[in-house]
């Protein structure tokens, strides 16, 4: 589902200077995602706070609870997302785009029901007698998991400008709404940040059915056995695992982080330098999305065109070459940029962190996840890849092998004091990306053979 990737190109194909910096800096907005407009938004939150005198500890609550939220949302949303997103492009494919809509309706339910069941039971387990913060955390917690739900369609969306503008204004209204509430504490806080994902919720359902209409009832097709594949579901939320995993390591242990409200922990050490670094992730993302999901995905659509048509063989290996040259580019493209960027980081990290504020002995964790995020960043695109080309349960070992190798190498540094912090999820990222890399190579080799043979 490439739709925003066509509508960058054409932007590209003006071939004016502005047409190209508007389409790199649009594609990295929305290939980054909720997540990085989000860190931008709360760092902005803790920084104002701090320049007005306000109460800094509870401002610290709230962004230590929201990154709980986001965290526990994207595993748990995790499970449905690729599900979901795979079964919508199927009906595509099959020219039955009329059903999409009412399923899409039918995912909300059950995310819904889902995260509202998981919700409740942690708020009302960890949260005392806070029967308002109770509330609004549960609320807070499934208006993600749905928007984390819609986002995953949001590739297949041409109206990039109005999805910007959705979740620009989303978030515009959470910071407005949060500092505004702050008076009323942590829940005050968390109120706003609902207020502005709640507006971004009904924005992006409001996109996506106009893209899909409704068409009688909620339909809950996606969860008939012969027409999805239940391996995603395990992908998706293991991908998620494997991204948090460390941060829930330092969290958990007593000597590198400190408890804050009901489950919410916050590691002074770790959870900073990280949430920066994944600022660096905007021009890796421009490149993902401007190179894979335009040169890649129209070489891809071409290629299995010609295979399905029935194409002359001498047809069929001109685009296979076409295809495993445009999957080596955008790959080779997004580890130059990413790499540069974080050159680029590492020589200017200690003025970034004094732009928001944040004291000099980070920037040597600062480093170190930065690079980390790189390898994360780079490894998204081979997994993009090797979606579009069918190999799910090969990446789905890949986000185990992530997961697994993030967990135990975490514990290692963890164990092995400060100076090792952030090298379990550093070498995690670039072990695991080297092995994708390495099976991707391996099948664009064989990408004719194993196309007739499977």
């Amino acid at each position: 589902m490439a739709g925003i990737g066509f509508a960058l190109r054409g932007q590209l194909r003006k071939e004016t200077y502005a047409s190209v910096l508007r389409a790199y800096l649009v594609a990295g907005i929305i290939g980054s995602g909720p997540w990085l407009i989000s860190i931008a938004s709360m760092l902005f939150i803790g920084v104002f706070t701090q320049a007005v005198g306000g109460p800094e500890h509870v401002a610290t609550q709230f962004l230590a609870t929201v990154t709980h939220l986001m965290a526990l949302s994207l595993i748990a949303g995790g499970v449905i997302q690729l599900l979901f997103v795979r079964f919508v492009a199927d009906r595509v494919f099959e020219g039955k785009a009329s059903a999409v809509g009412a399923n899409i309706v039918g995912a909300l339910v059950v995310t819904t029901l889902g995260a509202g069941v998981f919700g409740t039971a942690e708020a009302a387990l960890f949260f005392d007698e806070q029967y308002a913060l109770r509330a609004v955390f549960a609320a807070t917690f499934v208006t993600l998991c749905d928007v984390w739900l819609l986002s995953a369609l949001l590739s297949g969306m041409k109206s990039y400008r109005g999805l910007l503008g959705v979740v620009a204004g989303g978030y515009l209204v959470s910071v407005v709404a949060s500092l505004s509430l702050a008076r009323l504490g942590l829940a005050g806080y968390l109120t706003g940040f609902l207020l502005g994902h709640a507006l971004m919720l009904v924005g992006l359902l409001a996109l996506l059915l106009r893209e899909y209409p409704v068409e009688g009832a909620a339909r809950f097709e996606f969860l008939d056995r012969k027409k999805v594949f239940w391996d995603l579901a395990v992908t998706g939320a293991l991908f998620n695992l494997a991204i948090w995993v460390d941060k829930f390591v330092f969290w958990s242990s007593p000597v590198t982080s400190e408890a804050l409200v009901g489950p919410v922990r916050y590691s002074v050490v770790y959870d900073v330098p990280i949430f920066v670094a994944y600022l660096s992730v905007v021009p890796g993302m421009s490149v993902f999305f401007v190179r894979i999901e335009t040169d890649f995905a129209e070489s891809y659509d071409a290629f299995f065109r010609a295979v399905r048509e029935g194409e002359p063989l001498a047809e069929v290996r001109r685009l296979r070459d076409e295809l495993v040259v445009a999957a080596r580019a955008g790959v080779y493209d997004i580890l130059r940029i990413q790499g540069m960027t974080a050159v680029v980081l590492l020589l200017v990290g200690e003025r970034l962190l004094g732009f928001f504020h944040i004291p000099f002995f980070y920037a040597y964790l600062f480093r170190i996840d930065v690079v980390g995020v790189g390898f994360q960043v780079f490894l998204l695109g081979l997994f993009t890849i090797l979606f579009y080309l069918d190999y799910r349960k090969l990446v789905l070992g890949l986000c185990a092998l992530f997961a697994a190798s993030n967990l135990v190498l975490s514990l290692v540094t963890l164990r092995l004091g400060p100076l090792f912090y952030g090298f379990g999820f550093a070498v995690a990222a670039a072990l695991t990306s080297l092995v994708a890399l390495s099976a991707l190579s391996r099948r664009l080799d064989r990408l004719e053979y194993e196309t007739f043979m499977r």
